[in-house]
């Protein structure tokens, strides 16, 4: 249910243009289905003013705040969809949780993901997002609610400006949650998949 009402939401917005980046934030171009072919084996950070979460529980109604980190490994690009492996660990235990990621980035920068279990490969949630350009880099603006705990029937809310880290950043050697390296973070899991040509 919650994932209908996400996904009209997000068709309204997009309709209503409210969901598209600026035009001095939007790429500039003729709609090339290429546009973001530069995704293809990059690394995208929840950085640390993004570490917080809002957690409800379905027992007591409560709402809480809870910290985690969440790295993104886009393997794979082809024509406005790309593949990757994600991982996130949540609170003080830092249990992984694997997903896989099929990603849809339109030439305009307005982002749809579905989300996998890395192990069931049921789908666990689809955050809705958007590149734009803060201080002259580009962020992936995603926000999402998914099930959480035991049974599902408690939620997480989470949204951040994902940050791109690459080999020689502060944050690719200790990211600002864990304090792991990027590839040690993302070891617990497996690599993400490929896109199978025509």
């Amino acid at each position: 249910m919650m994932r209908r009402i996400l996904a009209a939401l997000v068709l309204s917005l997009a309709a209503a243009g409210l969901l598209a980046p600026s035009a001095s934030a939007a790429p500039k171009g003729d709609g090339s289905y290429d546009t973001w072919a530069w995704f293809k084996d990059t690394y995208w950070i929840v950085p640390e003013n993004g570490i917080f979460s809002v957690l409800h529980s379905a027992d007591t109604g409560q709402f809480s705040v809870i910290r985690g980190q969440t790295v993104f490994h886009i393997t794979d690009y082809f024509d406005g969809y790309w593949t990757g492996a994600v991982v996130v660990k949540i609170t003080g235990a830092q249990v992984p949780s694997c997903q896989t990621v099929l990603g849809q980035v339109t030439p305009e920068g307005l982002v749809y993901m579905t989300m996998y279990d890395a192990e069931t490969k049921l789908v666990r949630n689809n955050p809705v997002g958007s590149m734009v350009k803060v201080k002259g880099k580009w962020t992936m603006v995603n926000q999402m609610t998914s099930p959480a705990g035991s049974d599902g029937t408690s939620t997480m809310s989470h949204w951040a400006y994902m940050l791109q880290s690459k080999k020689g950043d502060r944050t690719f050697a200790k990211l600002p949650f864990s304090g792991q390296s990027i590839p040690d973070f993302m070891s617990a899991c497996p690599a993400g998949p490929m896109i199978t040509r025509p």
